[in-house]
This record gives structure tokens, sequence and C-alpha cells, in this order.
């Protein structure tokens, strides 16, 4: 696993250094790249399986796939050392000269990727998360399972925080400015209302890990 992450972003760095390659296009790429250096999705039961294949988000748009599934070819048809920037560019003037029909196989193959990635996420049981010891791994983890409604979302942390999510952002404010504007207002509060929040928080935790103890001791 730490061979894989040195790996991705030793890759990322890279291409993040090629200044003169598009923006947009670099962007793309590096989707691209993590979605080709991804391990692929396991069909070994999860109780077997290594927590190093848990899937990774891949990505959704068919000109990422099309790099993906073609680098490696264009890379061995051009003289050794030829800038990566310029196999890409290759490659995107081969891609601008496909077909809308030869296009849509790419995009077909994005949405499958999508597809299974959500499927999995879908039916894996809760107890996944107790197979998980990086924290960052299972907090991922956790986030998707909130994001398909199995798992309760974690409340706020603070009364503070509860307030200044019930906040209307002031429109043609940067976030910064919303931000000092959020905390002026709790500022203003009274000590009442302040622990009337807190105890509306306490409440939320002891709901959440409620839930959370029905779930994941099914």
């Amino acid at each position: 696993k730490q061979w894989y992450q040195r790996r991705v972003r030793g890759v990322l760095n890279y291409y993040n250094n090629l200044l003169h390659f598009p923006t947009n296009l670099s962007r793309m790429f590096r989707h691209a790249v993590c979605a080709t250096l991804a391990p692929p999705l396991s069909s070994a039961p999860l109780s077997s399986a290594p927590l190093s294949t848990l899937p990774k988000k891949p990505t959704a748009n068919p000109y990422n796939v099309y790099i993906s599934e073609h680098f490696a070819a264009a890379k061995a048809n051009h003289p050794v050392n030829t800038p990566s920037k310029e196999i890409l560019r290759t490659l995107s003037r081969s891609w601008s000269q496909l077909t809308a029909q030869q296009k849509t196989v790419y995009s077909r193959k994005a949405s499958t990727r999508v597809q299974e990635y959500d499927n999995f996420y879908k039916t894996a049981p809760l107890s996944l998360l107790y197979q998980i010891e990086d924290k960052k791994d299972r907090k991922l983890v956790m986030k998707r399972f909130e994001e398909l409604g199995r798992l309760p979302r974690k409340p706020p942390i603070s009364g503070y925080n509860l307030f200044v999510s019930r906040q209307k952002r002031i429109p043609g404010n940067s976030p910064q400015d919303n931000i000092k504007c959020f905390a002026n207002n709790y500022q203003l509060l009274s000590e009442v209302e302040k622990e009337r929040l807190r105890q509306e928080v306490s409440q939320m935790k002891k709901i959440y890990d409620e839930r959370m103890s029905q779930l994941l001791n099914k």
C-alpha cells in the first residue's frame, strides 16, 4: 500500500511540474493516472480481501478513460525520453479525431466503472469499517457510507459549528468573509442561547452514537 501511494504521489508531482502543459488537460490527466494506477475491484469476499484492494473513486470522464487505456502504447511508439506532455498531446489529437460513436465506447466504460464503485459500497457490509486500521482510510469509507445514506451523518462537533451550519451565506462575500460574519454573529448570542446550542449538539451526538451502535452491531 505504501509503495502504491508513493507511486501515485511521484506520478502526480511529475505532471504538476509540467508548467507549459494546458491546465485543464493536465488536471484531466491526473484523474486518468489515478484511475490507471488504482487497484481493480476485488471479486474476493470482503472478509478475505486485503484492504489495499478497496476501490478508489474512478473517473467519470470518458477522455480520462481513453488516456488511461492508451498512454502506455502511445509512449512505446515514441522515441525514448519523449516528454510525457508530447505523448499527451498526441493522444489529445487522436481523441479529437474519434467519431461520436467511438467516444461513446469510453463513455460507457466510464459509467460502468462508476457503477461498479457505487455498487461496492452499496453492498459492502458495514462491518468493513472494523477491518480498516488506517484512520484516514476508515474516514473515507465512512464518508462514502454516509453519502449513500447507509450511515447517519456525524453531528456538528460544537454549538458554534451547529450555529454556523444554519447560517445563510451572504451573496458576494468570500468564504472567509462569511465565516468572519458568522463568528461575529455567534459572539452576539447570549450565554443562554449558546448553552442551548451545546445541549442540542449533545443530544444529536447521543442519537448518532445509538444509531451507529445499532447499525454496526447487527
